[in-house]
């Protein structure tokens, strides 16, 4: 498969992860049977044998089986979600060339990446055989930390404006006003957050493609080869490696757990440990002003994901905790 250049990057933001798009309305997302038919039609799959995945806040999987191969098909909703599913489709190539098994999509019979269903983009990806890393465990950590500086790599870095940088890292950007009155803490310890990151300067970190959600379920680890890839391309934008890496740090459990990847990170030559020293902090700081806006604009709605109301809940309660302890107990 030929890898696509990533630049032009989609103008997405690392304020735009996670999605606040509203979901598509009960009934007008395609379903089994009409992903059946598609593939048939365009990628020449007929009889394939099609079963829907679970998860996935802001998209629909299904595993497909044809003839004793495997993929998974992914579809988004057309719009917002569109932009940084298809970059993150050249990216997987990218990384996919680089060694890291990413899920890379696989041309339809007319060449496309990609098909409508219903309102939605579809992509039928390459199966990516492991199970997800553990976040709590070191060896993994240090799996993750090493592929996703592999990743980075391969993917390459990016100008950036610093009117651009800065306009990116402003929580408040997405407008969500009514989030922020969920909770009393979340307006100063916001504005906390953001003068904090004004003064690392982001236009001075290193830009680049970024994966934009490296949670270690999106990793697989196959031990029969060795081998550690990198799924889940759908949140693909231009940003700070910092980005990625911060994201990886906060889904581990947080920084002082992250020793193990952290150290592997920096010893595959993703970023320079000054770099992280001086900006993991404030960009962690970042990822949970939007993960605060995101959940209590969830709530500030009335929706629930997977988890029930209990997961909102939690996620706030993550964040605030974080944002006491950087502000030395006054976010609270």
């Amino acid at each position: 498969m030929t890898s696509a250049s990533p630049t032009p990057a989609p103008s997405v933001s690392p304020s735009s992860a996670p999605s606040t798009a509203p979901a598509a309305p009960a009934g007008s997302a395609p379903g089994t049977r009409e992903i059946s038919a598609v593939l048939a039609e365009r990628w020449h799959l007929p009889g394939a044998v099609v079963t829907e995945l679970p998860g996935g806040m802001n998209s629909l999987t299904w595993h497909v089986g044809h003839r004793g191969a495997h993929w998974v098909a992914k579809a988004v909703p057309e719009g917002g979600p569109e932009r940084p599913f298809r970059y993150g489709l050249r990216l997987a190539a990218l990384a996919e060339a680089a060694g890291v098994p990413s899920g890379v999509p696989e041309r339809a019979a007319d060449g496309r990446l990609t098909a409508r269903a219903r309102g939605h983009v579809l992509a039928l990806l390459r199966w990516v055989p492991g199970r997800e890393l553990n976040g709590a465990d070191p060896g993994d950590l240090a799996r993750l930390g090493a592929t996703l500086a592999r990743a980075h790599l391969a993917l390459g870095t990016g100008t950036v404006s610093g009117d651009r940088a800065r306009a990116s890292f402003d929580p408040a950007a997405g407008g969500r006003e009514a989030a922020y009155a969920v909770r009393p803490w979340i307006r100063p310890a916001l504005a906390g957050a953001a003068a904090r990151l004004r003064r690392v300067r982001p236009e001075t970190l290193t830009w680049g493609p970024s994966h934009g959600d490296p949670a270690p379920e999106h990793f697989r680890f196959d031990a029969r080869t060795g081998r550690c890839g990198l799924i889940d391309w759908g949140a693909a934008g231009h940003r700070p490696r910092l980005y990625d890496l911060a994201t990886a740090v906060l889904d581990a459990g947080g920084p002082d757990g992250a020793g193990p990847l952290l150290r592997a990170y920096v010893e595959g030559g993703g970023l320079p440990s000054e770099e992280i020293e001086r900006g993991l902090l404030p960009v962690l700081d970042f990822r949970y002003a939007v993960n605060t806006l995101y959940y209590a604009d969830r709530v500030a709605r009335g929706v629930t994901g997977p988890e029930g109301p209990g997961g909102n809940e939690e996620r706030l309660d993550d964040a605030r905790r974080w944002f006491e302890r950087r502000a030395g107990g006054r976010a609270g």
